[in-house]
């Protein structure tokens, strides 16, 4: 297997001993869970760890010393980024791109596209839509429910601040879960419902939701897919997906073996996963960034031969 890898992938020997550990979205989940394995094709002998605890989760796991690296699917807050000094000073990698998709069951034959001001009117604190009628008086007078990820979710902050306006602030009476598969068959499993996650999710489920268009500034709906996200078209739910990661973790050779391979095959990775790979830029940023952080100069960007199949 031709894999255009850095020195550091010699590292030591000795599967679980100084295993790299990531954690945080569910929504980054998904592409590291796809670095993970193609790595230990690569180097078995290096344990990497991926969890999902939420962005929130992860950055609290990574300020107690317990994780080396945050799958996030939103920038820090201020509050984090104020933490991040010393031994918790950190690196922000893209590596990738995601349009947070709302959907319905498949049977709903009524819900097409909604407005931003129709999403926000639902989801905001002290809503007074109840039924689909509260929103559309040609609509079916039976209850909507909700899903949403919960509160430690990254991609809760983002749909909140960027479709309530505020982030964090969501109407109580929400089926939460910080697991995506099940907000995939609360909805898949109640004709009535209405939630949001990432799009990859949607996109691993097709069959058993339906997608709902947001209509754009000019008017037009439109629907998430890997061209829309990318060019910024589909309307306000589109954002960056990052790595960060501990300065001091990437001193490990295996922390620096795993995150080389990683942002070398990150676009493949990323699409691998569902999700779009970073932009020409943000690729040539990511491998500046890692040549700086690692002293590296054997670093190959987006090498696609490098991919296992």
């Amino acid at each position: 297997m031709a894999v255009g890898l850095m020195a550091c992938l010699a590292a030591g020997c000795g599967g679980g001993i100084d295993p790299v550990v990531l954690d945080g979205s569910s929504t980054v989940f998904r592409i590291s869970k796809v670095a993970q394995v193609w790595y230990d094709k690569v180097d078995p002998e290096t344990d990497v760890i991926v969890e999902s605890h939420g962005t929130g989760g992860g950055f609290s796991r990574y300020f107690e010393g317990e994780a080396d690296i945050v799958n996030a699917s939103r920038k820090a807050k201020p509050s984090e980024e104020a933490k991040a000094v010393g031994e918790n000073a950190w690196s922000r990698f893209i590596v990738g791109h995601d349009g947070i998709t709302v959907v319905v069951h498949p049977e709903n034959d009524f819900v097409e596209s909604l407005t931003l001001d129709q999403l926000k009117a639902i989801w905001e604190p002290g809503s007074k839509i109840f039924t689909w009628r509260d929103l559309n008086p040609a609509w079916p007078d039976r209850r909507i429910s909700l899903f949403s990820p919960d509160k430690d979710s990254g991609t809760f902050e983002f749909f909140t601040e960027a479709v309530v306006r505020k982030a964090r602030a969501q109407r109580d009476d929400v089926q939460a879960s910080p697991d995506d598969n099940t907000l995939v068959r609360g909805v898949a499993g109640d004709r009535d419902s209405l939630g949001y996650f990432g799009f990859a999710h949607y996109t691993a489920n097709r069959n058993k939701l339906k997608c709902v268009k947001l209509v754009s500034k000019s008017g037009k709906p439109v629907e998430p897919s890997l061209e829309t996200i990318l060019s910024g078209e589909y309307p306000a739910l589109s954002r960056p997906l990052y790595l960060y990661v501990r300065n001091a973790a990437a001193e490990r050779s295996r922390v620096r073996g795993f995150l080389g391979y990683y942002l070398s095959q990150v676009t493949d990775i990323s699409e691998r996963a569902g999700y779009v790979g970073p932009k020409g830029d943000e690729i040539h940023e990511n491998r500046k960034l890692f040549e700086t952080l690692t002293n590296a100069r054997d670093f190959v960007a987006n090498d696609r031969k490098a991919s296992p199949e």
